[in-house]
């Protein structure tokens, strides 16, 4: 079953830095910073850990690519909040 989910359409899109980047930019401008964006955060920090372990052992091609998705995501939230505070 891990292998298969391995290899699914949904990893691979949780693949790119990108993904993860939309989803924090979008809690944070459409949220700003309240309680709920903080706990979606939280949430969001979660799944990433879950979805570090479903790759298994660090390999030296794709390593640097998938932490670099947590690191987006924290920093597209905190860049969504901004651009909230500056828009409104």
């Amino acid at each position: 079953m891990l292998a298969r989910l391995q290899s699914s359409r949904i990893l691979k899109l949780l693949d790119t830095w990108i993904t993860w980047s939309v989803v924090g930019l979008a809690i944070g401008f459409g949220l700003g910073v309240n309680s709920v964006s903080v706990w979606l955060l939280t949430i969001g920090l979660g799944v990433f850990v879950v979805y570090l372990s479903l790759h298994g052992p660090a390999k030296r091609e794709t390593e640097g690519g998938l932490f670099a998705s947590g690191c987006a995501f924290v920093i597209a939230w905190l860049v969504g909040f901004v651009i909230r505070g500056l828009a409104l």
